[in-house]
């Protein structure tokens, strides 16, 4: 009995470690799709990043549209993609803590000289 009381504790313990842990883990993985949408943008019009990211965002079945990222390419190639938004930390409907993130990727062309 003891040993399944233990179980069911640690099973408790990794479940709200899940939870806690999840909105950081979205972070990083949207900051890994910023980066690349900044790098791709180097080449290409900042339409076809909003259309790159809302496709992503799509695909990742993430609640974010195109239109809420900040997409600005300045004539020598540089691109700077940012977005804030906010997450929660939710367990049986009740938020517990409410977070905000704030996320950008800057980058430049790079030409090759060969």
């Amino acid at each position: 009995m003891k040993r399944l009381f233990n179980l069911g504790i640690v099973a408790l313990a990794v479940w709200f470690a899940t939870i806690f842990v999840r909105p950081y883990w979205d972070k990083h993985w949207l900051q890994m799709d910023i980066e690349e949408a900044a790098l791709y943008g180097t080449k290409r019009s900042e339409g076809e990043v909003r259309n790159f990211l809302a496709k992503k965002m799509e695909e990742k079945g993430r609640d974010i549209k195109s239109e809420d990222f900040f997409i600005e390419k300045n004539e020598h190639n540089t691109v700077l993609v940012k977005i804030s938004y906010s997450d929660e930390v939710k367990i049986a409907g009740h938020t517990l803590k409410k977070l905000q993130f704030t996320l950008e990727s800057a980058e430049k062309e790079r030409k090759s000289n060969f």
